[in-house]
């Protein structure tokens, strides 16, 4: 007898741990099913604890242990929850590729800045005859020359690079669009991971709580050996489930982590609205996604450079000036006298003139950039039209069943088991009924969670106009060229 209370004291706390509604009522209908059937209480304790027990006829026969679930994340739980906005602003200041992007632009202003900046002048010595002949020491003196660039090629060389300066403020909002959008899925990836150990917790509960209770039923002749133990493989089952989803979590936690890039964080719990995507007009976010996409704006600002490229081409035959001017000492003697001719100025200025190479080779190619570049644009939208296209399809279809799931599908789980529940109460039902109503509503909540983890990365994808690739290296415009219009390349 003293045996017997225990083991419906444990069934009746699994019971309660499985439905919170049903706490004491498997007690109940145990003893009362026991006591209808008039099953004779044997005095003899169990050689072993009762859910130790798969064939009573073979006690000494044991097929596996009752081993425990590992608890992975027994420790993230104390953790504080971070929230979406938090991820992001932690991506903004950690993620490198969001750095590289900036740093482009700086870039771009240096060498624009580098460009602009005239030729320096050449200061120098200058002699001639200055051993032997007549001359007595000959001429010898200090020169100034300077390169004057004309055609205000110099200023048309700095548009283009602030062109491109401007086209990479756009290449940062790309990166930061493709960081925003990696991060937001990875936060929904493992907000959803963490949903999903919650529900496999459950479902283990209610799977060893179903398995509690074969052995209950075979213990009073409603269940053989070959229940208990698919009760207990499907509790083993329930187990492998439950470790997976925490290992799930912890992967997805990761990439989380990676992407915001802080590789080094350990896990810790999300806050986040599973339950409440946005809703949102495919069409009008589509068109735009077209009209504002960041992409399509570097495109368009590629347009702009090879404009300027082509007004500069042009420019560029315009020859530069070169002045000289110095003084001479001259030790030639004067006619008729011993006195030497003594210091003497000299100048001179000269001109290339561009009979042969007018840059109409570069003229040409920069005006065929400059169609290709008009030619991007086009590509470009019809590229992020493209890639919205499937999304938004798949934001529908996601939406359409999250909501049957919460509208129609489980409501009707929940009250499907609150009848079963209801019944076994009046004893008008047997148990393993009131387990497998429970088993399919959680069923439905795993359906549902990833139903809404769609609808989540679709709506994600298209507030971020598809772009993706926040590890990607980013786009850079202009030549990583660091040698431009150096002291030494006299303007060029």
């Amino acid at each position: 007898m003293k045996m017997h209370f225990l083991v419906l004291v444990c069934v009746m706390a699994s019971g309660a741990a499985a439905a919170q509604s049903m706490e004491g009522m498997h007690h109940d209908h145990a003893a009362m099913q026991q006591q209808q059937q008039n099953l004779p209480v044997t005095s003899e304790p169990l050689v072993y604890p009762m859910q130790a027990v798969q064939e009573p006829e073979a006690l000494e026969l044991r097929t596996g242990e009752n081993l425990p679930a590992p608890e992975l994340l027994k420790d993230v739980a104390n953790k504080p929850a971070m929230t979406l906005a938090q991820w992001l602003d932690l991506a903004e200041s950690h993620q490198p590729s969001l750095m590289e992007a900036r740093a482009t632009v700086k870039r771009s202003e240096q060498q624009a800045r580098q460009v602009a900046l005239p030729p320096d002048p050449v200061v120098g010595y200058s002699g001639e005859h200055i051993r032997g002949g007549n001359y007595h020491g000959g001429e010898q003196g200090a020169f100034l020359s300077q390169e004057i660039v004309l055609g205000r090629k110099l200023a048309l060389r700095r548009d283009v690079v602030r062109a491109e300066g401007r086209a990479n403020e756009h290449a940062v909002e790309v990166q930061r669009a493709r960081v925003h959008n990696d991060v937001a899925q990875r936060f929904f990836d493992a907000l959803s991971a963490q949903v999903f150990v919650t529900i496999h917790e459950r479902m283990l509960k209610r799977a060893e709580d179903a398995q509690v209770n074969a052995h209950e039923l075979m213990r009073v002749g409603q269940a053989d050996a070959a229940d208990v133990l698919k009760a207990e493989i499907q509790a083993e089952q329930a187990k492998m489930d439950f470790v997976d989803a925490q290992r799930m979590f912890l992967a997805s936690f990761g990439r989380l982590a990676a992407t915001a890039g802080v590789p080094a964080m350990s896990a810790q719990p999300l806050d986040g609205r599973l339950a409440e995507p946005p809703q949102m007009d495919v069409q009008d976010v589509m068109r735009k996604g077209v009209e504002d996409s960041p992409a399509v704006k570097q495109a368009a600002a590629s347009v702009a450079i090879a404009e300027a490229q082509v007004k500069s081409a042009k420019r560029e035959s315009v020859p530069d000036m070169k002045i000289t001017a110095g003084e001479w000492y001259s030790g030639e003697r004067l006619d008729g006298t011993n006195k030497a001719a003594g210091w003497m100025g000299f100048a001179q200025a000269g001109v290339q003139l561009p009979l042969w190479n007018r840059n109409q080779g570069n003229v040409g190619a920069a005006k065929a950039e400059l169609s290709r570049a008009q030619a991007a644009v086009v590509r470009t939208q019809m590229w992020t039209r493209e890639r919205a296209e499937p999304i938004a399809q798949q934001y529908e279809q996601a939406r359409f069943s999250a909501e049957r799931y919460r509208t129609q599908m489980l409501p009707r789980a929940r009250r499907a088991y609150e009848l079963e529940v209801m019944k076994y109460q009046q004893m008008g039902q047997a148990y393993p009924k009131v387990l497998e109503s429970q088993a399919l509503l959680y069923e439905l909540q795993l359906g549902y969670v990833k139903a809404l983890h769609e609808e989540w990365s679709a709506a994600i994808a298209l507030e971020n106009f598809t772009l993706d690739g926040a590890l990607e290296k980013p786009v850079s415009i202009g030549a990583d060229d660091l040698m431009r219009n150096l002291p030494s390349s006299a303007g060029n």
